[in-house]
């Protein structure tokens, strides 16, 4: 295993002279005002303050948390990727900022038969869990090529914040037409997402067309099935700005959101609780930004669904909380792709690949990659399984 490479530290939000002297200013206004009320103010800050601010929203405070994580003696053994080869490193972008990236392959490299570029979920990373469970890909001849998004994991930025749908996209189409080129050149590449990240596959294929054979969705975020009332949408956008801006409000996490996610996203609570052991893991509402991005992002694709011409499976679980697996069967209806599948999953949950009964998980898997492996066939392997 090659380890990440040590990053440039990437600068976190400084509390200046200004700010203590108008905090100053304010709470002198109080006093004077009522006591009371500068008791309730106090009182107020004191619960919001920790909610609001925690000790792992920069990238360089989770990647040092991560060094001592990764010393748990208690994580998964198949975490140290002994029988594949894995890569890890950091991937600078446009806007100077370190993201976390991995590379998992087999030992012969003459072996591999294509390339899975995966996009993951809100919250989510592919350091953990994800490392565990994809290298079902691996062992069936595969690269799985991974990167977190600004926000997420180990990479920069605040925690779980998306400033810019669009330079997010950015970030993953650009990554991984580089690394394949350089790693994996004339392999056929497949994308892979779950839940948000099958919206961030979505568009990563809608612009980058002829780069990629088709695209494993799982239980994808790709049609608003209950949208919030008008006038909650358009408070927010009137109080944050155009899509892709950040403002004073922009990274508050008090967006609404239906229930607590991982409680609604995992069959298997103990896995659950394993999920949640990461340093990385967030906690909170959505922050105000990421909502307007997701939301607008949702919006489009929806209204564009119908011209989505790509191959594509769409796996979704029927009990899924998080995403609707009906969003996903209307989204299989309508898409003009001559090349579509679409498989549900009786009693299964919204983390299809990592979250369920361990026999359940495998035969997801097992249909994802039954799926790529028809398609990495070349023409004599095709014609000639036509007549076994």
């Amino acid at each position: 295993m090659k380890q990440a490479q040590p990053t440039p530290s990437y600068p976190r939000p400084r509390i200046t002279s200004s700010t203590i002297i108008s905090i100053g200013a304010i709470s002198t206004a109080l006093a004077y005002a009522s006591p009371y009320l500068l008791l309730i103010v106090t009182a107020i800050l004191c619960v919001t303050i920790p909610y609001a601010f925690r000790e792992n929203d920069d990238g360089e405070s989770r990647r040092r948390l991560w060094v001592e994580f990764e010393k748990r003696p208690d994580l998964p053994e198949a975490l140290k990727c002994k029988d594949i080869d894995l890569e890890e490193s950091y991937w600078t972008n446009n806007r100077g900022m370190c993201l976390l990236t991995s590379v998992m392959s087999p030992k012969n490299k003459q072996q591999v038969r294509g390339v899975i570029c995966f996009c993951h979920g809100y919250m989510d990373n592919v350091s953990f869990l994800k490392r565990v469970e994809y290298q079902r890909f691996v062992k069936k001849g595969f690269a799985v090529v991974m990167i977190e998004y600004e926000g997420h994991g180990r990479s920069d930025g605040v925690s779980t914040f998306i400033p810019c749908w669009d330079t997010l996209i950015g970030d993953v189409g650009r990554f991984f037409r580089e690394v394949t080129a350089a790693k994996f050149p004339n392999k056929k590449k497949f994308l892979m997402g779950e839940s948000m990240g099958g919206a961030v596959a979505f568009d990563v294929m809608s612009r980058n067309r002829s780069e990629y054979e088709g695209v494993v969705f799982v239980c994808p975020m790709v049609k608003v099935s209950i949208a919030p009332p008008k006038i909650v949408v358009d408070t927010l956008r009137a109080l944050l700005g155009e899509p892709g801006t950040v403002n004073a409000l922009s990274m508050l996490p008090l967006a609404p959101a239906k229930g607590n996610i991982p409680n609604l996203s995992f069959g298997n609570k103990e896995k659950m609780k394993l999920a949640q052991m990461a340093p990385t893991t967030y906690g909170r509402k959505p922050r105000l930004g990421t909502a307007r991005e997701i939301l607008d992002t949702t919006e489009r694709i929806s209204k564009s669904v119908s011209r989505f011409d790509s191959p594509f499976i769409i796996l979704h679980g029927l009990s899924d909380r998080v995403t609707c697996p009906k969003m996903s069967e209307d989204f299989y209806n309508e898409s003009c792709s001559k090349d579509k599948q679409i498989k549900l999953y009786k009693g299964m949950n919204h983390a299809l690949t990592y979250g369920n009964m361990d026999e359940e998980v495998e035969t997801v898997f097992n249909d994802a990659i039954s799926w790529v492996l028809e398609r990495c066939k070349n023409p004599v392997e095709g014609f000639i399984s036509k007549f076994q």
